[in-house]
Formats: C-alpha cells, structure tokens, sequence
C-alpha cells in the first residue's frame, strides 16, 4: 500500500479525515474544539431525518379512501378501505403502520400531504439533491439545508458533532455546512481511525500524540496530533456510548431498527449531536409493488415504534422530532408491472411529542394532474416551507436566512 504524504493542514483536512470517518473535510476552526466534548444540553431539541430513498408512493401509505378516483386508478397496489387505518373521512394509514397509529392516536405523529415543488426533477440523484440543498439547481450548491441551518442556530459553537449521519457511507449533502460539515459513519465500530483497527498498542500511539504540542500549533505536525487525538477521542466515545446503551425495548433486526437504536442511544448517553441523519430504502416500487410497500411500511412502523418506547422509557422521547423525506413520489396511475413511475408531490411524516398531530395541509387532487402517462399530484406544499416550519420552531434557526428566502410555516409544531 502506498504511504499516505500529508504536508499541509489544508491537505490532512481534505484528505486525512477520510482515515477518520468523518464523512467531509472540517474548516479550519474547527480542529481547535476537541470531538469529545460538549455534552448534550437539558432539554435540547434533537432532530432526526429519515430519507426514504427511492421516492416513496404517498398513496399507498396515506391512503384516499374518501376519493372515488383512488379506486378507479389504483386496482393491483391498492389499499381497500377495509384495510385502512383511517385517521379521518378522507385519509388514513397503510395497514403495515399499526404502531404509527398508535402514535398518531396518542397525539405524537402527523402527515403532511402534497410535498413537493414546481418543475419536478425524476432523476434520483437530481431530485435527491435538490432536497438535499434546498436549491432548484444544487449543481451550485455548495452546502445543504441541515448544514445552513446549523451554521444559523449554532454560529460560533464549533462542535463538530451537531449533525451526524447513522447508516451512511458518506456524508449526504443536506448535512453540509460552511462552519458545520457533518459526520457520519455506517456503524459505530466503523467510526474509527484505520490505523487504529481496535489494536490498543495503535490506540497508544495515538494518546501519546494528542498529549504533544499542547498549547498551540507550532507546526504542521503539531496540528495533525492534536487533530488526530481529537478524533479518535470522538470515535471512542461515541462507540462506547453504542456499546454500553441498554434499550428499555427490543429494537427490530432490520437495518433501520439497528440505526435507530444507535441514535437513541447517542441521545440518551447525552452527545451533543442536535440533528441525526438516516435512511430506509427501496421505495423505487416499478414493480410488485403492494408487497414490497407494505414490507417497507412495517419496517418504517417496528423500527419507529420501537424508538419512540424506547426515548419515552428513557424520558427522552419529548425533545426528539422525526421527519421523513423522498426525493419524489410515484405516478397516480399503475403502470403495466403491478407498480408506479416516478412521479411528483409525496406525504411527509412527523413522529414524537413534538408534533401538532393530523394532516396539515390539502391533499392534492387525483384528477387535476401535472404530466403525461399515469400523472403526477401536483403539490400543495413547498417542502421549503416544512424545512422553515422546523429550523424556526425547532432546530431554533433562522429559516429565511438557511433556505435564502421566507417560506409560509406550517402549522404542524406544537
């Protein structure tokens, strides 16, 4: 293997952290602040997006029942009446989503339908990326909504751990910020130097690093120790804290559940993270899609159901908020494999105390579409305006000053 040549702090910033798993380059500033510190306030909001990727059918999981289009469009992947979970007389949940019920009958989950923005992008990585940024065209974009909104809640706080991504081979956009460029790791075991591979004798090497050049960076090597150290102080902790967590309830053995429970347990243990990243994927339902939806549903339901027992049980439960996101949703219309197409406007969902709980917002109308072929909804609400709704009523952010214009609130917050 090639010996890796680091010269500059500019070079081990952009190339060196890669060693680390942090997921992007931190600016200068940062390094200053040691990774292993501060600790959670009392009582701080947290935030945790869940992208369901693929573009998730809104159909399918808050489902019409009270329109008679639903029935004439929807024949191999629909859901009967009989079948839903009805949260009013128009809508209601897909029945793989027992859980989110419950929830929703406790007063801590809401749906907002409709979510989308004009001229809809159906590339998967375009439309990802639009979400992501914030920007119609995030080809210029340089950060993303999360990391704007952090940049505008936590201006000179530079902790490097405000926003983590959980489940993540790289850092996904949204988190990235001028000041506050995210983290992320897949698993916590995974979130550690390379050269550290849990050898203790290489653990050592690194302490006794990060015990020189106290006081100041006299140097370029001064500045790569104390980074270092700071880092692999990051990693064991955060570990530590992924290890030691006993859950109040039995998580699911999926994916989703796995990530979830780590996140809780990074909550609970009090890391000072404010806004946790995460995905379910799947949701790209050309075909056979009742099945694998409703799989997908029950996935979404064991795992979030199991979250929010499990912060309740640990009284953290009050300042968490979880929202989900889709770069898109499907075509009204079924296509010829028992599935749908890439559409446009999606339903986005809410989970936690925090909650206004109910549908806000109008459901957009399955006769007047947008688009050829099986149609698209037309959306009723700018998912900007949900991103303002968030920063400025949780996150405690300035939303008009991260998404670069004002966006009308929605009223889904308590």
């Amino acid at each position: 293997m090639s010996k890796l040549t680091i010269n500059t702090r500019r070079e081990f910033l952009t190339q060196g952290l890669g060693i680390v798993g942090v997921g992007a380059a931190l600016p200068y500033g940062l390094v200053n602040t040691a990774m292993a510190g501060p600790k959670a306030q009392e009582g701080q909001n947290v935030t945790v997006i869940l992208q369901l990727a693929g573009g998730h059918d809104a159909l399918s999981a808050l489902v019409p029942f009270g329109d008679p289009e639903y029935n004439k469009l929807r024949i191999e992947t629909r859901v009967n009446e009989s079948e839903v979970l009805k949260m009013d007389n128009y809508a209601g949940l897909n029945p793989s989503m027992k859980g989110i019920k419950a929830l929703f009958d406790e007063g801590a989950f809401c749906a907002i339908p409709g979510v989308g923005y004009p001229n809809t992008n159906y590339s998967h990585f375009t439309a990802t990326d639009i979400w992501e940024t914030a920007e119609r065209n995030p080809t210029t974009a340089m950060f993303g909504w999360v990391g704007k909104a952090c940049d505008s809640a936590f201006k000179g706080n530079l902790d490097p751990k405000l926003a983590i991504a959980v489940g993540a081979g790289k850092t996904p956009r949204a988190l990235v910020g001028k000041e506050h460029p995210g983290l992320s790791f897949s698993n916590p075991d995974s979130y550690r130097y390379t050269g550290d591979r849990g050898q203790e004798a290489r653990k050592k090497v690194f302490r006794k690093l990060n015990m020189e050049g106290k006081g100041g960076f006299s140097s370029n090597a001064d500045f790569i120790k104390m980074t270092a150290g700071n880092a692999n102080a990051s990693s064991d902790m955060i570990r530590k804290m992924a290890k030691e967590y006993k859950p109040k309830v039995e998580y699911p053995n999926s994916t989703l559940g796995r990530n979830l429970k780590t996140i809780a347990a990074l909550i609970a243990s009090g890391l000072s993270t404010r806004i946790y990243h995460t995905q379910l994927g799947g949701f790209d339902t050309h075909s056979g899609q009742r099945l694998a939806h409703d799989r997908l549903m029950l996935q979404l339901d064991e795992a979030i159901t199991a979250f929010y027992k499990d912060l309740k049980a640990q009284n953290q439960d009050k300042r968490v908020l979880t929202m989900t996101m889709s770069e898109f949703g499907r075509r009204v219309k079924e296509n010829g494999s028992r599935g749908t197409d890439h559409g446009a406007a999606s339903a986005l969902f809410m989970f936690g105390p925090g909650v206004k709980p109910g549908i806000h917002g109008k459901h957009p109308s399955l006769t007047d579409l947008q688009g050829g072929g099986g149609g698209s909804l037309k959306h009723t609400t700018d998912y900007r305006s949900v991103y303002a709704s968030v920063i400025d009523k949780w996150i405690g952010g300035n939303g008009e000053a991260a998404l670069g214009a004002k966006y009308p609130h929605i009223d889904c917050i308590a």
